[in-house]
């Protein structure tokens, strides 16, 4: 989990219902999509990537939500160089007459599932020293019971942090209707990050000299609060630990 995945991020104007855009999809892909009714969320993965569908209507309402399908792809890390995959991806798309535009990803959040159940509406335990923060979390192993395990986020190279709430921002949409319990929260175009870069480089001009790196805008879930983190680098465990809760 050093390094998070490559995101391409496509919005289709297709002029089709969810089931037959699925349908397109299914035979350009030759994959299997997993669907929950009601969910407005399909998904197939793949051997270089996942594939991630929004539908624009949500159908217990009856409403548009938005006014296009999203369609992500997740690109498997250990696959190099990336952009091989993206080609194939558009070019696939392309070949099956599916008209596709690249989105706006500026402040778009990725929700990514955890390997454990977070808690949810407990608090984290948050420790830091120099530049590494560690927050801790309790976990259930079913609906209201506590695991004997704690999860930990350990984020290194930090740079900034800060706790938001009460805020509408554009880049938590899509994602409370993933089919996963617990998710954390990746922001691959973030303003925050750029505008740190910015202030950074009009006081110290050649910085990116001596910090080598990528630094990346994560998101981890408190109670009431979005506990957001600039690092370089997060990695998610648990363990079984005393006296933190």
């Amino acid at each position: 989990m050093n390094t998070p995945q490559k995101w391409l991020r496509l919005l289709i104007d297709e002029n089709c219902s969810f089931q037959q855009l699925l349908a397109k999809l299914t035979k350009a892909f030759n994959c299997t999509f997993t669907y929950k009714n009601d969910s407005g969320i399909a998904k197939a993965k793949l051997d270089d990537f996942t594939i991630i569908i929004h539908d624009k209507i949500d159908r217990t309402f009856d409403i548009v939500l938005n006014p296009s399908y999203i369609l992500t792809f997740m690109i498997t890390e250990d696959k190099s160089p990336n952009y091989h995959v993206e080609k194939h991806i558009q070019t696939t798309l392309t070949n099956h007459s599916i008209i596709y535009q690249h989105s706006q990803t500026k402040d778009h959040a990725y929700p990514i599932e955890l390997p454990f159940w977070q808690a949810p509406n407990d608090d984290l335990v948050i420790k830091s020293k120099g530049d590494a923060l560690t927050a801790y979390c309790r976990i259930w192993y079913k609906p209201a019971k506590y695991s004997k395990f704690t999860g930990i986020f350990q984020f290194s190279n930090v740079w900034a942090m800060r706790f938001e709430r009460n805020k509408q921002y554009a880049y938590y949409s899509h994602c409370d209707g993933d089919d996963f319990n617990t998710c954390y929260w990746i922001i691959p175009e973030s303003s925050w990050l750029e505008q740190l870069k910015n202030e950074r480089q009009s006081h110290f001009p050649e910085w990116q000299h001596y910090d080598r790196g990528d630094y990346w805008h994560y998101i981890i879930q408190s109670d009431s609060f979005y506990v957001e983190v600039i690092a370089k680098q997060l990695k998610i465990s648990k363990k079984q630990l005393k006296g933190i809760f």
